[in-house]
């Protein structure tokens, strides 16, 4: 499938669980596309509190791809490392507003593991820029522990961005 067909396909497909998360940032939305689109930026915020990003690659184009890294934080054992990297495809770029992409848990050793459709849009607005983020998720799915942190995480990740950015946004 191209990609314009598997974007149509994911958006007819019936996503078996939906996360929105909304919230203003003090920053213009050609910072924060920024934010989200360069692999320097993306190693200092993405993830969630106590998991770092040692490496990410982006290839920002239509069909073109990203791949972030992932370090698990020593507290966690090693059996309950089900991920080693996140990446995916990007489907729409309408910089500073829009960006569609996959996400797609991989593990070393047993492939991806599960995938969503992350849709992020960028409204400005008078203190900034109203972020909307779209999470849906579709069989397989991904294990109960990182659904019911999801929420959570996309949280403490965008504390880590607003940290990166120099602002004290709030949330929505």
């Amino acid at each position: 499938m191209s990609d314009p067909q598997i974007l149509a396909y994911l958006r007819q497909a019936h996503p078996r669980r939906e996360l929105l998360v909304r919230r203003t940032l003090k920053a213009t939305p050609q910072r924060v596309f920024e934010a989200f689109t360069d692999p320097e930026q993306l190693k200092q915020w993405w993830w969630p509190s106590g998991f770092t990003a040692p490496a990410a690659e982006v290839d920002l184009r239509v069909g073109g791809s990203y791949r972030i890294a992932m370090t698990w934080p020593e507290f966690i054992p090693e059996e309950s490392q089900f991920s080693h990297y996140m990446g995916g495809e990007y489907y729409e770029i309408e910089p500073p507003h829009r960006l569609v992409m996959s996400g797609r848990a991989v593990n070393e050793q047993q492939g991806e593991l599960f995938a969503t459709l992350i849709e992020l849009s960028l409204e400005e607005v008078p203190e900034g820029t109203l972020l909307t983020m779209r999470q849906s998720y579709f069989d397989p799915m991904p294990p109960e522990a990182a659904l019911e942190g999801a929420e959570q995480g996309w949280a403490e990740q965008l504390d880590k961005l607003e940290r990166l950015l120099g602002t004290g946004g709030g949330s929505q």
